[in-house]
């Protein structure tokens, strides 16, 4: 199934500088998505503090007064990127939703972790920069972090919940702690994996068999 791209998934609607929602029309949603565009672009060789919305009206070849049409700020524009960006997909709850404790799991864990992390990295830009500034405190920040990550919290809870009512994970354990632990640690490693250096041994490839070892035994899968 086709993911619906961030300019089909943005909202047709602008917050002028006093705070008002207006309806905007073709012209108005190409403008607001060029921003969006320029902005995530920018975000690939700068940090959310370092891109500026002269910056941004710049690379989308407008001009500030433009952008302010739009968004309040160059965070506004990261934001309204975030509405466009998935960390699930239909492959991802297929595999998430599989019997854990039938044959074949550990391939599937790895399958799942691979998916995964290709995933997050389309979205690489926006992602670090929502996390890092959802770290630092700002709120609308971690409500889009929490807002991406619960569908498949949710899925991966009742995978945990099933292995406890097997025997198979510790039934003291809360579902949901779980599910956002194995989640960070792939944020974490979809994050750093990529640019890990292979030193020591650990590559991109050893650290993702280890996530996908310590995903299949929280879902309750025998260790061959």
């Amino acid at each position: 199934m086709r993911q619906p791209s961030i300019a089909e998934k943005q909202p047709a609607d602008a917050t002028s500088p006093d705070g008002m929602h207006r309806k905007l029309g073709a012209k108005g949603q190409r403008t607001r998505q060029q921003l969006i565009d320029a902005t995530v672009a920018l975000l690939e060789t700068n940090g959310l503090r370092d891109v500026s919305v002269v910056d941004v009206a710049r690379a989308a070849n407008t001009s500030p007064a433009t952008f302010y049409v739009y968004f309040k700020g160059v965070p506004e524009a990261v934001l309204a990127a975030l509405e466009g960006a998935s960390q699930t997909s239909p492959e991802l709850e297929a595999l998430i939703d599989r019997d854990w404790l039938s044959p074949g799991a550990m391939d599937d864990a790895r399958m799942f972790v691979d998916r995964y992390t290709e995933l997050w990295n389309r979205n690489r830009n926006i992602f670090v920069v929502r996390n890092l500034a959802a770290e630092e405190g700002d709120a609308r920040f971690y409500e889009a972090r929490m807002r991406q990550a619960r569908p498949m919290m949710k899925a991966i809870s009742e995978q945990v919940s099933r292995a406890q009512a097997a025997g198979r994970t510790p039934g003291d354990l809360s579902p949901t702690a779980c599910s956002g632990t194995i989640l960070m640690m792939l944020e974490r490693l979809a994050a750093v994996g990529p640019i890990s250096r292979g030193e020591d041994g650990v590559s991109y490839a050893n650290l993702k068999a280890a996530a996908a070892h310590h995903l299949a035994i929280m879902l309750g899968v025998h260790a061959s």
